[in-house]
């Protein structure tokens, strides 16, 4: 008898695992780059280009009606000459007078046939460029825009825009150039701030994009979509703890969007800061009712925790159970059960684990749940049945045969135990003691021989 009180303690074992929580990919919800598009200056004269002597007569009168803002008649008196008989330079004013009655096709042509005359006249590619964009022609308006650039432009803005097209088109690091040049000419333009920090994050250039965030949150700290872009880059350096930290700030300065909030709890449950994930599933979700698949993983974190009271409030108040899956709604059974364990009402507990894997017979966590509830309520048949039912999961085969080798001992089958233990150490020889359970059983058996003897 003694012997058989030391074995079961040497055997008992913890066979509540969690299947399910994985590692997960996160992705935060940012706020998209800003983007506004200019309108054209009102210089009208170019210093790129020269008037004919014979313009200089015209050139003054269109001046002083400029000056006036007497567009109509600009365009009227522009409009008496072909446009093969104007310069280059009367040509651009026509195209910006024509630009400011939104005649955007005529103005697109006029420009084209600047540019034939002067193929590297960098004003006429750079509004040419805003032109395009405001047609929505994006990938001529970034061809012109990096022409505008090759041939010398240092216009913030110019740079800007091909920044944002080639983050658009191309992805972050071929925008990263771009807006750092427009960021170091106009460094307090927020659109160069945002765009340079969302293409430094896109190329995964993580410490550059630290370092302006810093830089930017010295500035502002009370700008929440800084906090949340620096959580988003932990997070992608696999920092959890320093993102929640991130995360948390932005959170005090207001609502955060769901989906954020969500991973934020996810990473709490991940910290095991089990409190806090509770905390926030209660303050801010609470009002929502999630589908299961959302809360899937809390519920499996909260059981490997032992706090039966918190799945429980859960799946009553956050978990919306029509048409549930087979998979899931066993997995509320069985949550169901080991919280009906938990309270030691046992019966109950182990009709609803009978009923988690009638509906999902996969239901690992459920098996091996169950079988250890069947094991310490002395149903021994059935839970040897439910442990090899287990040993066909990889997962579950381990624990499922050093069950099985206590359910055994229990029942004064050392021999049986012996072997198990035998094919255990054979499949998994770096298991902790799994030899010394095994030269102890050995000892026994060879006494009772013995014995018998």
């Amino acid at each position: 008898m003694n012997n058989k009180i030391t074995l079961t303690l040497l055997f008992t074992m913890n066979f509540f695992v969690i299947f399910g929580v994985n590692a997960q990919t996160y992705k935060l919800e940012l706020e998209p780059v800003k983007f506004v598009i200019p309108g054209f200056s009102e210089q009208y004269l170019e210093r790129e280009v020269s008037l004919a002597p014979d313009e200089y007569e015209l050139a003054e009168k269109l001046r002083i009606l400029l000056n006036n803002n007497d567009f109509q008649q600009v365009k009227s008196e522009l409009d008496t000459y072909y446009d093969v008989e104007l310069s280059p330079a009367l040509l651009m004013i026509k195209a910006q007078v024509y630009f400011s009655f939104k005649a955007y096709n005529q103005t697109i042509h006029l420009y084209q046939l600047v540019l034939k005359r002067k193929p590297q006249l960098v004003r006429a590619h750079e509004e040419l460029g805003v032109l395009y964009l405001i047609t929505e022609n994006f990938i001529q308006a970034r061809q012109h825009f990096a022409k505008a650039i090759a041939y010398g432009s240092n216009n913030a803005s110019v740079h800007g825009h091909l920044g944002y097209l080639n983050l658009q088109q191309h992805g972050g690091l071929s925008a990263v150039y771009a807006y750092q040049k427009a960021f170091s000419l106009e460094p307090h333009n927020s659109q160069w701030q945002q765009g340079l920090l969302t293409s430094l994050v896109q190329a995964k250039m993580h410490q550059p994009a630290l370092a302006l965030l810093n830089e930017l949150i010295a500035q502002d700290k009370n700008n929440q979509s800084y906090w949340l872009t620096k959580a988003a880059i932990h997070i992608e350096q696999d920092t959890h703890e320093r993102a929640l930290q991130s995360l948390e700030f932005a959170l005090l300065l207001g609502d955060i969007p769901q989906q954020n909030l969500l991973i934020m709890i996810n990473l709490h449950f991940e910290q095991a800061q089990f409190d806090r994930a509770v905390a926030l599933l209660k303050t801010h979700v609470k009002s929502q009712r999630l589908v299961f698949e959302d809360i899937r993983n809390y519920l499996l974190w909260l059981n490997q925790a032992n706090r039966w009271e918190d799945s429980q409030w859960l799946i009553t108040n956050l978990s919306e159970q029509s048409a549930l899956s087979a998979q899931n709604k066993s997995l509320m059974l069985s949550t169901q059960a080991q919280i009906l364990e938990a309270k030691n009402r046992h019966t109950e507990a182990l009709a609803h684990y009978q009923n988690a894997l009638d509906t999902d017979p996969n239901n690992q966590n459920a098996l091996l749940s169950f079988a250890h509830l069947l094991l310490q309520q002395k149903h021994y048949i059935k839970a040897e049945q439910m442990y090899i039912r287990a040993e066909a999961f990889e997962a579950l085969q381990l624990q499922a045969l050093l069950g099985r080798a206590q359910l055994y001992i229990n029942t004064d089958d050392l021999k049986a135990a012996y072997q198990l233990l035998i094919d255990a150490k054979r499949a998994y020889p770096n298991t902790l003691r799994i030899q010394d359970k095994i030269n102890l059983l050995a000892n026994i058996i060879d006494i009772q021989n013995t014995n018998t003897l």
